[in-house]
C-alpha cells in the first residue's frame, strides 16, 4: 500500500517538476535572446561576425615590463650631459577567461606570489569594442636596476633604492568599426572575415610619482632630488588594420600617438619644488600587434601591447617612459 500511495505522489508531482523545468528553461532561452541581442555584430557581417558557438574560454599568459629614462643636461655642455636608465624585473601573470555572447569573466594570478616571493604590483584593465575602447594600466615598483652613461661611458649601478607609481589611460575610437574589429584581434569575441582598416582618434593620460628613496636625512643645505611627478594628458589620431590572408588567420597592426596638450609636472628638491620645463613636441605613442590562428573549435594566438610616452625639455630635463605587454594565448569555444 505504501508503494502504491509513492507511486501516485511521484505521477501528481511530475507535471510540477516538468512545468518547472519547461520553467526554468524559459527564463534561460530569454536570457541568452538578451545577451545575444545586445552584444550582437552591429556592422557588415561580410566584413565582421560573432562566433557561431556561443562560449569562448582562453588561457592566457602574460609577459610585461617596465622602463624608464632620466636625461639632464642643464648646463648645456657635452661633458656635463648623463642619462639614468632604470628597468624593473619582469611580470608573469596567468589569466582563465569566460566568454559567453560577449559577457566575459576573467581571473588573473602571479606564480612567484603563490611561492612567496615579492613582486612588483601591476593592474590592468582592458576593454576592446569595434567602436571604442580604453586600457587603464596602474603599477607600484619598487625593484630597479639603473644604469647611468656620461662623457665617459656607462656604467651599471645595479639595484637601487627607487620607487614609481604611475597611472596610464589610453582610449580610442574607430570610424570604419563596422568592417573593422579590434576585439577579433585581441579578445577573439569577433572574428574578422575579410581584411579591412580603421582611422582612429586617441586619448591618453599619464601620472606617474618617481620617489629616490633614502634612509639618510635630508641636507637643506644643498638642493639633493627627492621627487619627479608628471601629469599630462594628449589627444591624437592613428590607424589600425586587421589583415586576413586566409579564412585561417589574423594578423593586426596599429599605431595610435597622440601630442600632450596639458601638463603638470614638477621636480621636488630637498628646499624647493620646481616646473619641469616643457618642450615640443611632448607626445604618447600606443602601439598594437597581434597575430592569431584559428582551427575548428580551437584557436591561439600572440598580442603585444606598447606605450611610449616623452615628456620635459630635451635641453635641460627629458623623461622618458617605456610599458609593455605580451600574452600568449590558447582558446576553445563550445
Amino acid at each position: 500500500m505504501r508503494r502504491i500511495l509513492f507511486v501516485l505522489l511521484c505521477v501528481m508531482m511530475l507535471p510540477l517538476s516538468v512545468g518547472a523545468q519547461d520553467k526554468k528553461h524559459t527564463l534561460l532561452n530569454k536570457a541568452d535572446s538578451l545577451l545575444t541581442h545586445i552584444f550582437r555584430a552591429k556592422g557588415d557581417t561580410n566584413y565582421v561576425v560573432r562566433p557561431d558557438k556561443k562560449l569562448t574560454l582562453r588561457l592566457l599568459n602574460n609577459v610585461s615590463g617596465t622602463n624608464f629614462s632620466f636625461k639632464s643636461n642643464e648646463t648645456g655642455n657635452v661633458e656635463d650631459r648623463y642619462k639614468f636608465l632604470f628597468k624593473d624585473p619582469l611580470r608573469y601573470t596567468i589569466t582563465l577567461s569566460a566568454n559567453y555572447r560577449g559577457l566575459a569573466v576573467a581571473l588573473a594570478f602571479n606564480p612567484a606570489n603563490i611561492f612567496g616571493k615579492h613582486t612588483s604590483t601591476e593592474f590592468n584593465i582592458n576593454s576592446y569594442g569595434n567602436k571604442f575602447g580604453f586600457d587603464v594600466i596602474y603599477e607600484n615598483n619598487g625593484q630597479f636596476e639603473a644604469s647611468m652613461t656620461d662623457s665617459d661611458g656607462t656604467f651599471d649601478l645595479g639595484e637601487v633604492d627607487i620607487s614609481e607609481k604611475s597611472l596610464t589611460i589610453n582610449g580610442y575610437y574607430a570610424f570604419n568599426y563596422k568592417r573593422f574589429s579590434y576585439p577579433a584581434a585581441f579578445s577573439q569575441s569577433y572574428i574578422q572575415k575579410k581584411s579591412a582598416g580603421s582611422v582612429m582618434v586617441g586619448a591618453s593620460y599619464h601620472r606617474s610619482t618617481l620617489k629616490i628613496n633614502s634612509e639618510a636625512e635630508p641636507d637643506p643645505e644643498y638642493d639633493d632630488l627627492q621627487k619627479i611627478k608628471t601629469s599630462y594628458a594628449g589627444i591624437g589620431i592613428g590607424y589600425g588594420y586587421n589583415f586576413v590572408p586566409t579564412r585561417n588567420w589574423l594578423i593586426h597592426l596599429s599605431a595610435l600617438p597622440t601630442l600632450v596638450v596639458w601638463n603638470e609636472n614638477k621636480v621636488v628638491l630637498t628646499t624647493r619644488v620646481d616646473k619641469l620645463q616643457s618642450k615640443f613636441p611632448e607626445y604618447s605613442i600606443v602601439g598594437r600587434a597581434s597575430v592569431v590562428r584559428y582551427f575548428k573549435s580551437f584557436f591561439t594566438g600572440l598580442t603585444l601591447v606598447y606605450n611610449y610616452t616623452s615628456v620635459g625639455d630635451r635641453d635641460i630635463i627629458r623623461l622618458s617612459h617605456n610599458k609593455w605587454r605580451t600574452r600568449f594565448i590558447l582558446g576553445m569555444r563550445f
